[in-house]
């Protein structure tokens, strides 16, 4: 007989708490643990004076919901008519729509189903709407992100001949993981099949940290499936060790239905 399968979820802030919500809303057990706090930028200062320039810039992308609210208060009240704005994922849009209300600029985010996303799907809708790639620079670029990631996106412009700036806009420190949840999850070793949730390279590293004072629980959850939100994402967890790793969207139907 078939063991239920429960969720770990690693996916940070609220897009992580909600995920989790909304498994549990289904029926399925399910864990937050969350590689990464999110906190406030590290140089406020160095947000305000370069958002004061915006318009300075032909491009600027949002990384994630994060970005958006870590920099909402220093955002102009109108968003520069010379300025385009590109997001990673439709969530990430629609906060951004909603930080400008009515007054929102035309969002350019990755084609395709609602749970589409991620750095590759953005770079192809970029080059597929002519903003990048082939003959075209998409001039000065604004990544708004953490004090690191998406470098693979950064690259990519780079190449293309963009002039490519990063702001970081909020903060990401690794969690610990408490021992409530490494209790549960050693509880769920006996009776369930664990699928971890993975949205993002750098969480494999942390979640190993997290499990490292209990190499049994460690395996455990290593021998389990990983769903990750994207390839590389899924390349880092099979170097890893994950025993199974499919690619899956961070959004419930699809996580219920690879884990089937």
């Amino acid at each position: 007989m078939n063991q239920p399968t429960a969720f770990l979820v690693t996916r940070p802030g609220q897009a992580g708490r909600s995920l989790t919500e909304a498994l549990q809303a289904r029926g399925a057990e399910s864990l937050w643990l969350p590689a990464f706090e999110l906190g406030p930028a590290p140089d406020p200062t160095a947000v305000t004076a370069t958002l004061r320039c915006l318009a300075e810039f032909d491009l600027a992308v949002f990384v994630s919901p994060a970005a958006v609210r870590g920099a909402a208060a220093a955002l102009p009240p109108r968003w520069p008519a010379t300025t385009r704005a590109a997001v990673v994922g439709h969530a990430t849009a629609g906060t951004l729509r909603t930080h400008y209300a009515g007054a929102a600029p035309p969002v350019i985010e990755p084609s395709g189903r609602a749970e589409a996303g991620g750095s590759e799907a953005l770079w192809e809708t970029l080059v597929a709407q002519g903003v990048a790639g082939g003959q075209t620079a998409p001039g000065a670029v604004l990544i708004l992100r953490a004090a690191h990631g998406r470098e693979w996106l950064g690259e990519r412009l780079r190449e293309a001949g963009a002039r490519v700036e990063t702001l970081a806009v909020y903060t990401r420190t690794p969690c610990a993981a408490p021992i409530e949840a490494r209790e549960r999850l050693a509880q769920w070793r006996a009776s369930h099949a664990i699928a971890t949730v993975l949205t993002s390279s750098e969480a494999v590293g942390v979640l190993a940290q997290q499990l490292a004072p209990d190499p049994d629980l460690r395996a455990a959850v290593f021998s389990g499936r990983a769903l990750a939100s994207h390839d590389r994402v899924a390349a880092a967890a099979r170097a890893a060790g994950f025993a199974r790793v499919s690619v899956a969207a961070p959004e419930v139907e699809s996580i219920l239905a690879m884990a089937r």
